[in-house]
Parts: C-alpha cells; sequence; structure tokens
C-alpha cells in the first residue's frame, strides 16, 4: 500500500466506521472542561498579577486526568488492528489492551521526556535570549531549530508508539521492531510524517482562528483538532500494519 493508499484509506476508513470518532471526542471532552475554567482563571490572575487558588486546583486536576486522555488516545492502533482482523470494534478490549501496555507506554513516555529536554535545551536558550534582548534572529532560529527537531524526532520513531502498544513483548523489543521498521519504511515514513504536520498545522491554525471569537470558538476548534488528529490515528496504525505484514 503506498502513501495514497494509506492516507485514503484511512479517510474511507472513518467514513465507514465514524464511531472510531467517539474515544478522541471523550478524552477532548475530559480535557476540555477543566481547561476552559482554568483559562478563565488565568485571565483574572493575569490582570491582577497573581496566581489563585483555583488556578492551582484546576491545573492539578488538568494533571490528574492526563493519563486517561493518553490511555483513551493510545486505544486507536487497537482498533484498527480489530478492525482489520476481525471486521469489528471492540472498545473495552482495546482499553483493556491498552491497560496492559501500561509499563512500556510509561517507559517510552520518560524516554522521549528526557530526550527531548536534553535536545530541545540550547534551543529553548537561543529562543529565551531572543526575547530577553529583542532580537528576533535569534528568537526566530530557536524556533526554527525547535520544529525541526521535532520533525526528525518524529521521523524517527514514527513506528515506535505503535509497536510499543500493539507488540505483546517488553519494551527494549517492542522499541527495536518500531524502530527498524520505521527504517526500513523510511521514505513512505517521511512523506506520512510530512503529510502530519501538515494536518497538525492546519489543525493548529484553524484552532488559533476559531479560539479568537471566543469561548464556543475556542471549543468548536478543539473538536475540529481532535477530529484531525483521530485521522492521523488511522494513518499510523494502518501503514504499521502494512509495513509490518511486508516485512
Amino acid at each position: 500500500m503506498g502513501l495514497f493508499q494509506i492516507l485514503s484509506g484511512s479517510f474511507a476508513e472513518l467514513r465507514r466506521n465514524p464511531l472510531l470518532f467517539l474515544p478522541k471526542m471523550a478524552s477532548t471532552t475530559l480535557w476540555l472542561i477543566p481547561y476552559i475554567f482554568l483559562l478563565q482563571s488565568a485571565k483574572i490572575d493575569l490582570a491582577h498579577a497573581t496566581v489563585s487558588n483555583d488556578t492551582l486546583i484546576y491545573t492539578v486536576l488538568i494533571l490528574a486526568i492526563s493519563p486517561l486522555w493518553v490511555v483513551i488516545d493510545s486505544m486507536y492502533p487497537v482498533l484498527v488492528e480489530q478492525q482489520r482482523k476481525k471486521k469489528r470494534l471492540d472498545f473495552s478490549a482495546a482499553l483493556r489492551h491498552v491497560f496492559g501496555r501500561l509499563l512500556p507506554l510509561l517507559a517510552l513516555f520518560v524516554l522521549i521526556l528526557v530526550v527531548a529536554t536534553i535536545c530541545f535545551l540550547p534551543f529553548a536558550f537561543l529562543m529565551a535570549f531572543g526575547i530577553a534582548y529583542a532580537f528576533l534572529p535569534l528568537l526566530g532560529l530557536g524556533a526554527i531549530g525547535a520544529v525541526v527537531m521535532v520533525f526528525l524526532g518524529g521521523l524517527a520513531l514514527y513506528f515506535v508508539p505503535t509497536s510499543i502498544i500493539l507488540e505483546k513483548v517488553g519494551f527494549a523489543d517492542s522499541f527495536q521492531r518500531g524502530f527498524t521498521l520505521t527504517q526500513r519504511n523510511f521514505g513512505t515514513v517521511f512523506w506520512l510524517t510530512l503529510a502530519s504536520f501538515f494536518f497538525l498545522l492546519l489543525a493548529f491554525v484553524l484552532e488559533g482562528t476559531l479560539g479568537s471569537l471566543g469561548v464556543a470558538g475556542f471549543i468548536a476548534g478543539r473538536y475540529l483538532g481532535g477530529i484531525v488528529t483521530v485521522y492521523l490515528y488511522i494513518v499510523n496504525p494502518t501503514a504499521y500494519l502494512e509495513a509490518r505484514g511486508r516485512k
């Protein structure tokens, strides 16, 4: 299956099975409600140059529910595999599968967090100095460097999260399988990563535009972003399963 077939096939799958939107819409709603209250509280705090208890409570609440958000979103590779094998969706089975892979997922999260922090520090310093000294070229250089690092990281690890979720082996083995599969299909993965960045950028612009219209626009923008994210969540495991089947 080529690049166009993966992209168009994923879109067709969503048209056939609109229930695939449910997990992401649920996680978006779960995160959205406290986030709206946090934004309102933060605006008041900004006007008074203080940090209120409400802001702290909403921040803690968002951090507390973030793991559940990650678990729900991690169901998508399992759902895509279910549809290919059984021609039906079993959300409870997908959720149980993800809970069974929590430790490898946590290990991946910690690894990416540590590596990303180390890699982004130089660009963060460039942007900080650019802001502090009002030197836009330095700020722009730092921002461009950070975007390039995100792209290269997404490219190098494109199949790794899906492999961690789907492969019923240890962390090291599942990481290696995903990384190797990415290398073997580098051409397709490159264009898929580029397409993903394009769709995310488009969603970001649309969310920002809608968000400027007020709370209703912000909510609409978040759900629009969720719809785009679901499409990318279908594209990635579709490509992974195709690549794994050819190895």
